[in-house]
């Protein structure tokens, strides 16, 4: 679904990331993760058109990043980032509404079926209840619900995330990104997702993509990273994986 071949970008004289080549499975969970200053939000923005041009190649499916329009990028791809600022208070209902956008007729008017799509993605979330409420009253947590299903609500192949569960409570970190992990395998939906819990990472990925410094430093599965050598090399900590596969974590 996704390809990157040699992507590099800059700040003036400052790079930023490196000769970055992987690819990004369709239909898996796959995670962004690294210390600070590693280039991930960077790299989350080149992916989701949020940059101008860069040096090296990005295809989406079969299409070259550059050459896809905003327009048709939202019609494959809906993006969750930690950037967004909602200063308006528009109720929860129309918040998730926007995602429908990408699909609505010229004369703007919502059909039977935006309804219905927005409506179960409101359901999935947990955010029913919150149709009413404005946007700009609601807790944090619970915006990050919202937005999650205005990006559903775009029936997306894609779903980008920037740390979009960081302001949940931890029973709903879990329950939704196991939703996500279900969705993306039952509905071949791929995710990318920034995250820094190390601990959510390994428990929910398929795929681990790991940076340092602007550079690649892996790319596998989370069995793979997750040793005690590599977390020591990546964030300097001490990292043991139990039996049940569950990762203990202490500082070096």
């Amino acid at each position: 679904m996704i390809q990157v071949e040699n992507l590099s970008f800059s700040y003036g004289d400052q790079k930023i990331i490196e000769n970055l080549t992987f690819d990004i499975s369709p239909g898996k969970f796959t995670s962004i993760i690294g210390p600070n200053g590693a280039g991930k939000t960077t790299l989350f923005r080149l992916l989701t058109k949020s940059l101008p041009p860069f040096q090296g190649k990005v295809m989406l499916g079969d299409r070259n990043l550059r050459a896809v329009s905003i327009k048709e990028f939202s019609k494959k791809a809906a993006v969750i980032s930690q950037e967004l600022q909602i200063r308006f208070p528009f109720t929860c209902l129309e918040i998730v509404m926007m995602g429908r956008a990408p699909f609505r007729r010229r004369s703007g008017q919502i059909r039977k079926e935006d309804l219905e799509v927005v409506q179960a993605c409101m359901e999935w979330t947990d955010t029913l209840g919150l149709k009413d409420a404005l946007i700009t009253e609601i807790s944090g947590g619970e915006k990050q619900r919202v937005m999650l299903a205005k990006a559903l609500a775009q029936s997306p192949e894609v779903l980008f995330l920037d740390e979009a569960f960081s302001n949940m409570d931890i029973e709903y970190r879990i329950r939704f990104l196991g939703r996500l992990k279900g969705l993306a395998a039952d509905q071949k939906i791929t995710v990318v997702a920034i995250m820094h819990d190390l601990h959510l990472v390994n428990l929910f990925s398929d795929e681990v993509i790991v940076l340092k410094k602007g550079k690649l430093i892996e790319n596998d599965q989370p069995e793979e990273i997750f040793t005690s050598q590599k977390m020591k090399h990546i964030f300097g900590i001490d990292a043991k994986r139990i039996s049940s596969g569950e990762l203990v974590i202490s500082a070096s």
